[in-house]
């Protein structure tokens, strides 16, 4: 079971903030879209940084469908109003993560996805945009970063904070 993709529609939101100034190159055929990928793929920025993920992705046509989509960790379906390349690498995002971090052990949106879209938009397409979508991750509240890790509760922190919601619970009956 993958993980609930909380964060979609900010993404979303940030994305289309800044897709006016930063929509990229205009792809017309499958084709062109697999050739760009296959040779992003193979950049060296990509390659290091993702080493297991930058692998052979099929591409379809999406005919017939509304949005852009992703499958798996394999296939990539772009209509041809998403033909662009801020969507296509949005799509790349996708396939690395599922590979980088396996499919079951994120959200489809989640920040590991954010942080991977990121580290491709600087590599891709410059520091210009990729400081612009990070600007809008943060004013659409979009998680990118990896949440720090809490320390465990000692048994007696834990009866501590125990016993004051037991104390708060009885003030408000």
């Amino acid at each position: 079971m993958s993980l609930r993709d909380t964060q979609r529609s900010r993404v979303y939101k940030a994305e289309m903030a800044i897709w006016e100034t930063h929509s990229g190159e205009r792809f017309r055929e499958v084709k062109d879209i697999d050739r760009y990928i296959k040779k992003e793929f193979a950049r060296k920025a990509i390659t290091r940084r993702y080493p297991t993920a930058t692998t052979k992705v099929a591409i379809h046509d999406g005919g017939g469908r509304r949005r852009a989509c992703a499958w798996g960790t394999y296939k990539i379906s772009l209509p041809i109003w998403a033909r662009f390349e801020l969507a296509v690498i949005h799509e790349m995002a996708h396939i690395i993560t599922h590979r980088h971090y396996g499919e079951r052990n994120v959200a489809g949106h989640g920040w590991q996805f954010c942080a991977v879209f990121l580290d491709l938009v600087r590599f891709i397409m410059g520091k210009e945009t990729h400081a612009e979508l990070k600007a809008s991750f943060k004013t659409h509240k979009v998680r990118f970063i990896e949440p720090r890790k809490r320390a465990p509760l000692s048994p007696e922190r834990r009866a501590e904070l125990a016993a004051r919601l037991a104390a708060a619970r009885a003030a408000k009956v």
